[in-house]
């Protein structure tokens, strides 16, 4: 087990994250005294040589850390988290769940390095190999795919490099070109991040429903990006003036279709709208899942999964999304007996191919070290997608807890507090604006905090920026009381846990790619929300000084970037 406890040691460990590993890293931070409150000694001994354990020093060992990491990665304050094994090749700060002492225990910091185990069979490695393109000539599902190289010779494609959520018959088509290594006659593609550079702002292209509620639509538009949560405004037109009441969103869209969608682009970065795709505008072609590959959607491509006793639609086009119910004229019945009859037989057909070269495919691996690759990968790809099924369902129901154990907090506050204007002194009845401040923090932790979290969540040392008291001046008595809760949720250190909070570093810009914002003596400058839903809603600004120490430093609109 080792121990970070330098600035140097830390930068290197966040190069060795983001490195190529073969065991997932699980990092354990310290409190503020040096004492852990996940037990490294506990953790290292239930993960056994599986998973490497590191512990690392709180203060400016920790800031070091998130220097090399991306945004969210890092872990501080007593918190832990395990980074798997391929965490660099897509560093996104929910592939690794932080783990805070006050909501979870070491049992769950386990189970997340041991879920993040990859066991491949081993393979001798061939003596060479070659990046070449062919041309896929049949699909058959995982394995038993079929393409000819230029010179005519026939390979199988298989999904060896592949992310275990990447399907292959998703990546490829017929008559259409792959890339990837040859060894032997396997030919393996390779996953290519997305590029949307093409995607401006109004331009039209495809996206998969991967989920409908009466709430929300999710899209996505390739599976190595997080999925778009499109809420009922983007869906229907005229909901926000009351329109369309009546149409429900599993009207609209069905789970595993192909839509169009149209490209809203912010200060927040890339959004996706279904109202006005227009289907006679051309669409922005999306990127493919392998390099040299297709587009990894088409119309009329649909991923919709039967039901018991129905059979999947024969071929359907996308319906264009333009906020009104769609509406279409069946054909008579005599046409579309024969068409269903057509149809039918052309899927037998498919069928029956599929499984003649299933079977040949098979026939030509048995009793060979293929055979039991084949298995393996199988086995591999069914564990894989059940573990992603599993972590998903973890994290919606931690967000879940996290949101209803606020909700609780802010019911028992509301509950337990008198008003909290009644309370409210004159900075006239104080001798100074310090003195008034630090009072008015006081009785807001006393009605915040109720007495069963006093001894958890005390109120730690802070600093009084020169321009917190002047900011606090144009609030009114209701804004005032917002102000000084937000005041304590940061003092007692509770705001990391409160997601209404959104809190963030503050940037030197509204782009996402700027510096963040950091003085000369090292402070660097959050930001957290004191209301929401609210016009001009105001956030509170404050400044955490090496060591830990927070200095409040405004309170400032919506729109105000100033530190």
């Amino acid at each position: 087990m080792r121990h970070i406890d330098s600035p140097m040691a830390a930068a290197e460990l966040g190069h060795e994250i983001l490195s190529v590993r073969q065991r997932p890293l699980v990092l354990i931070s310290s409190a503020s005294d040096s004492t852990y409150a996940f037990d490294p000694v506990r953790v290292a001994h239930e993960i056994g040589d599986v998973a490497d354990v590191v512990t690392i020093e709180t203060g400016e060992v920790t800031y070091a850390l998130e220097r090399v990491l991306p945004e969210k990665a890092h872990v501080f304050g007593g918190a832990a988290r395990s980074y798997p094994p391929d965490f660099g090749d897509a560093p996104d700060w929910w592939r690794s769940v932080l783990r805070f002492p006050e909501r979870h225990d070491a049992s769950e910091l386990v189970d997340d390095a041991l879920a993040q185990v990859t066991t491949m069979p081993e393979v001798r490695e061939p003596d060479r190999r070659a990046w070449v393109t062919a041309t896929v000539e049949l699909i058959s599902g995982a394995t038993g795919n079929v393409a000819r190289l230029s010179s005519g010779t026939r390979v199988m494609v298989n999904a060896d490099l592949l992310p275990p959520h990447i399907r292959l018959e998703d990546a490829l088509v017929v008559g259409a070109s792959v890339e990837g290594w040859l060894a032997g006659r396997d030919l393996s593609p390779e996953a290519v991040e997305p590029d949307f550079g093409d995607f401006t702002d109004g331009a039209i292209t495809l996206a998969r429903v991967m989920k409908v509620t009466d709430h929300r639509v999710n899209l996505s538009l390739h599976p190595l990006v997080p999925e778009f949560a499109l809420r009922r405004r983007d869906v229907v037109a005229g909901a926000d003036a009351g329109e369309n009441a009546e149409v429900r969103l599993t009207d609209m869209v069905r789970m595993g279709e192909t839509v169009r969608a149209r490209v809203c682009r912010g200060a927040t970065g890339l959004a996706l709208s279904l109202i006005d795709a227009d289907g006679s505008t051309v669409i922005v072609e999306p990127p493919p899942l392998v390099r040299g590959g297709a587009a990894w959607l088409r119309e009329g491509d649909h991923a919709f999964a039967a039901e018991d006793g129905e059979e999947e639609p024969a071929e359907e086009q996308v319906t264009p999304a333009t906020g009104a119910v769609p509406q279409s004229a069946p054909p008579t019945h005599a046409v579309a007996g024969q068409l269903e009859g057509e149809v039918k037989g052309l899927r037998a057909d498919v069928t029956e191919l599929r499984g003649a070269l299933a079977r040949l495919a098979r026939d030509l691996r048995v009793g060979t070290d293929l055979e039991t690759l084949d298995r393996l990968r199988d086995e591999a790809a069914q564990l894989s997608s059940e573990l992603h099924r599993e972590r998903g369902r973890r994290e919606e129901g931690g967000r879940m807890v996290a949101r209803l154990t606020q909700e609780l907090r802010e019911a028992r506050a509301s509950r337990e507090s008198p008003a909290p204007t009644s309370a409210r002194t004159s900075p006239e009845d104080w001798p100074d604006a310090e003195g008034w401040i630090r009072h008015e923090v006081s009785s807001a932790w006393a009605t915040r905090v109720t007495a069963s979290e006093k001894s958890r969540y005390p109120v730690r040392d802070y600093r009084i920026g020169p321009t917190f008291a002047s900011s606090l001046e144009i609030l009114d008595a209701a804004q005032f009381a917002k102000a000084m809760r937000a005041v304590v949720d940061v003092v007692t250190g509770r705001v990391v846990d409160i997601p209404g909070r959104e809190l963030h570093r503050l940037r030197q810009g509204t782009g996402g790619d700027e510096p963040y914002v950091v003085r000369a003596d090292g402070a660097r400058c959050w930001r957290a929300s004191i209301e929401s839903n609210a016009p001009s809603a105001r956030r509170l600004h404050y400044w955490e000084l090496p060591g830990g120490v927070v200095e409040l430093s405004r309170v400032v609109l919506h729109d105000d970037f100033r530190a």
